[in-house]
């Protein structure tokens, strides 16, 4: 009998929105954080308006929160993006930092430059706290038509995580995943699972090779391999 497989993929790595760890405010003088996110999440949007805490794991309304993905531009031009915050708020695009406005304060409204944006993928990063009560913190720009709006979903990418995870192997055997080369290699654990890494600012066209004593078993082209992504391999007659 001649064995197929299949690589199902069930949870797509890339998500709309940017990637979001939320940490407690341990000490608002010193500014201590919790060693590790309460929650992880991903937000479709950064335009919140808290009068409670952000998740009924939270005991108060002290917290900081990070963001992580990439922005899309599809359209050369003139761009300037802007945030609105109370308490805190820092924004880069890349490695340069287009707004710092970390401290405590009212409702505030910062603006960058206006900033000549190819079309392509940015790395997005932005920072944010909140002391007290009252929580708000938007994210928005000017496109270079002159349209005012929350950067809409679509605009805003990020991966679930960094490892791409392929399930349902004996364990020992080894898995690679490629490109147009070998992007990682991992040994499958006991747990029959193995961890892989492909750090790309975009997925990427793929496919992955499974080595299991002398036998070799190669997968389709897939689409969209990134972080994040779980994959299961099942033998099928």
């Amino acid at each position: 009998m001649v064995m197929k497989y299949l690589f199902i993929r069930l949870q797509a790595g890339l998500a709309h929105g940017l990637l979001g760890y939320y940490y407690a405010i341990t000490d608002t003088s010193s500014f201590n954080v919790s060693s590790n996110p309460i929650m992880v999440r991903v937000d479709q949007s950064i335009n919140f308006i808290w009068f409670e805490p952000p998740s009924k794991n939270f005991n108060s309304m002290d917290f900081m929160v990070e963001w992580y993905g990439y922005l899309d531009i599809r359209k050369d031009g003139y761009y300037i993006l802007f945030m609105e915050c109370d308490d805190g708020c820092i924004m880069k695009l890349g490695d340069e930092v287009l707004i710092n406005g970390w401290f405590e304060q009212p409702p505030t409204l910062y603006y960058s430059e206006p900033i000549y944006l190819s079309k392509g993928s940015y790395e997005v990063y932005i920072r944010y706290f909140n002391i007290g009560p009252f929580g708000l913190v938007k994210l928005g720009w000017v496109t270079p038509e002159g349209r005012v709006e929350d950067i809409p979903t679509e605009y805003l990418y990020t991966r679930r995580g960094d490892n791409v995870i392929v399930k349902g192997l004996p364990p020992g055997s080894v898995v690679e995943v490629w490109s147009s080369k070998m992007l990682d290699k991992a040994v499958v654990s006991d747990g029959g699972m193995a961890f892989l890494k492909v750090f790309r600012d975009r997925p990427v066209d793929g496919y992955f090779r499974i080595l299991n004593n002398n036998e070799v078993i190669q997968s389709p082209i897939i689409r969209d391999i990134w972080g994040g992504d779980v994959f299961e391999v099942r033998e099928v007659s």
